[in-house]
């Protein structure tokens, strides 16, 4: 639930004595807020001026600046300035001495501020300047020392003057995004002894100045995001020793140099997606022994080198996805001894060679959607005991041998769909049985046999749409005491036999087939509660039977029933429902 603050609008036109009101919660106090004023309703106010702590002034004039006046206003902590000046006088704000946080929002107009605005702003800590045409000027944020958070993000900057800071030296947080700023100078943040976070992203910048950074002990995230930097050179962030978190994504970064992150200790969380990354060298990450989070998706990395992971033993999450690298090598991961999640999907991957996982003992959920596996070979995954999550939708799988989930008995979460499976996994592996949720839709599947789905003894929901099923045996599910939840949709089903005398459903989809009746599902299935027969040929069902049947919710073709028979099944539903 979001706390909603009053704020107060006031417009010069108008007057002191029309302020309105509106509620808005912290995070509309931003970029959008004029939107979310412009689409409301205002209350009039008739609070005090005295009393009013959080106020909005709002103006279209260029001139109006001249009409404003704060002398009534006493207790003004947040101030909001929506307005068209171009310039703001250095006595404006001057009587707003408990000021907390000022906002200053798309003005396009705006290109100065006068030393002195902020004269004797002891008490601001936040200052948002966003959406102007701002031109930064040394000493031009004098007067208030204690500043802590400063947001300059989309004002069309192209550079920062070196002195800018200097009188804000508690200034923790600092967000330079959406700009057009292609360096920064030696020393820059040199005042800045408690800087914590840096957003630099969305700018230009082609090279990285790490004598910008000098004497910045305390920063803890650095946002490089969406810049055209092309290259790292060894040692850039050297200089960073406290750094948390590094964002590097989409850039130009064709490879990692040897030590590129060096003196990076304490890092947590790299991420480097949407490069161009080519290579990486064995070493680059040998520095970073407290990294937890490691993001290279969507490079052009094609394999992956010997010992790249070797040092990185406190790893949890891998993202490698959208790259190029068709076969997995022996001992790729070893040294990933933490690593609970590994994404590898869409990598156009072909095969494993043996001993692939050999190092991801921890590993809980493995993600190989979208590849070109034909077959999972004998031990595919033996060194991965701890395996809850396989995901292997959309690859070409026609084949899995026997042994392909060898030492795997944590297997809770199994997704299959969108291969080339004639027959689901056979039922001489022994070892699926821990194996909840499976997923085999829009396979090639013809027939149920009766031991088709042995191996999955403690499945409880079970997905089968899109195939080509006609005929289901029997004792098909006979092995399945746990399936409540079955999705048999889209195939080519005519008749529903005594297999349904085997399984204790609670949800069964049976959309888009071609049965003509339903009444033995009715009758059997004691303790089903939905079930879905849209698509099929049925046009009546005995009214009786569901009544008897522990049903509660039906979705059926209602254009194919009488309509007298289509209101006497809502009655019948709703009544079950309601009791």
């Amino acid at each position: 639930m979001k706390t909603l603050q009053t704020w107060y609008i006031y417009s010069p036109v108008t007057g002191i004595n029309k302020i309105k009101k509106i509620k808005l919660s912290k995070d509309e106090i931003g970029e959008n807020v004029l939107h979310e004023i412009e689409g409301r309703v205002l209350e009039e106010s008739s609070t005090s001026l005295d009393q009013i702590e959080n106020l909005i002034i709002q103006s279209h004039s260029i001139s109006d600046n001249k009409k404003v006046t704060f002398a009534p206003f006493h207790k003004i902590k947040q101030l909001c300035l929506l307005c068209n000046w171009e310039n703001l006088g250095s006595n404006l704000i001057g009587g707003l001495e408990i000021l907390e946080a000022l906002y200053i929002l798309n003005n396009n107009y705006l290109t100065s501020i006068e030393i002195g605005f902020f004269k004797n702003q002891k008490s601001l800590k936040k200052l948002v300047i966003n959406n102007t045409k701002l031109l930064l000027q040394p000493a031009m944020l004098k007067g208030a020392p204690n500043l802590k958070e400063l947001d300059l993000r989309r004002n069309q900057l192209e550079c920062v003057p070196l002195e800018l800071f200097t009188d804000v030296p508690d200034m923790e947080k600092l967000v330079l995004a959406h700009n057009n700023i292609t360096n920064l100078p030696d020393k820059i943040f040199y005042d800045l002894p408690f800087l914590k976070e840096v957003d630099l992203s969305y700018n230009h910048f082609q090279e990285w100045n790490e004598e910008a950074f000098s004497y910045v002990n305390s920063l803890l995230h650095l946002n490089i995001n969406n810049n055209n930097l092309g290259q790292l050179a060894p040692s850039s962030f050297r200089k960073l020793n406290s750094l948390v978190s590094l964002h590097l994504d989409n850039n130009n970064l064709e490879n990692l140099e040897k030590e590129s992150f060096a003196g990076l200790r304490r890092l947590n969380h790299l991420s480097i997606n949407n490069n161009k990354l080519k290579t990486v060298d064995a070493s680059s990450f040998n520095n970073l022994k407290f990294l937890k989070f490691l993001l290279l998706e969507n490079n052009e990395i094609s394999c992956i080198a010997q010992k790249l992971f070797n040092n990185l033993g406190k790893v949890e999450v891998c993202h490698l996805e959208k790259n190029n690298i068709s076969v997995l090598e022996r001992n790729s991961f070893i040294g990933f001894s933490h690593l609970t999640t590994l994404h590898l999907n869409n990598m156009n991957l072909e095969r494993f060679e043996a001993d692939w996982c050999i190092g991801l003992h921890s590993l809980t959920e493995l993600n190989l959607n979208d590849n070109k596996l034909t077959q999972l070979p004998s031990n595919a995954f033996h060194a991965i005991p701890k395996l809850a999550k396989l995901h292997l939708h959309g690859n070409l799988i026609e084949s899995i041998d026997t042994r392909a989930f060898d030492n795997i008995y944590r297997l809770k979460y199994l997704d299959l769909s969108n291969n080339q499976l004639k027959q689901s996994p056979g039922n001489e592996i022994d070892n699926l049985y821990t194996v909840e949720s499976l997923n085999l839709s829009k396979n090639h599947i013809l027939t149920l046999d009766k031991n088709s789905l042995a191996a999955f003894r403690g499945v409880i929901d079970l997905n089968l749409s899109r195939n080509n099923i006609e005929i289901i045996h029997p004792d098909a599910f006979m092995a399945n005491e746990k399936l409540r939840n079955l999705n048999l949709s889209y195939n080519f089903i005519k008749t529903i036999v005594s297999w349904v005398y085997s399984v204790n459903l609670a949800d069964l989809n049976l959309s888009f087939n071609q049965l003509s009746n339903i009444e033995d599902v009715l009758v059997n299935f004691t303790n089903l509660k939905s079930i879905e027969i849209e698509g099929n040929y049925i046009k009546k069902i005995d009214l009786d039977s569901i009544i008897a049947s522990s049903i509660l919710f039906m979705k059926f073709d209602e254009d194919n029933f009488k309509t007298e028979d289509v209101i006497e099944i809502k009655k019948i539903l709703e009544k079950k429902q309601s009791a």
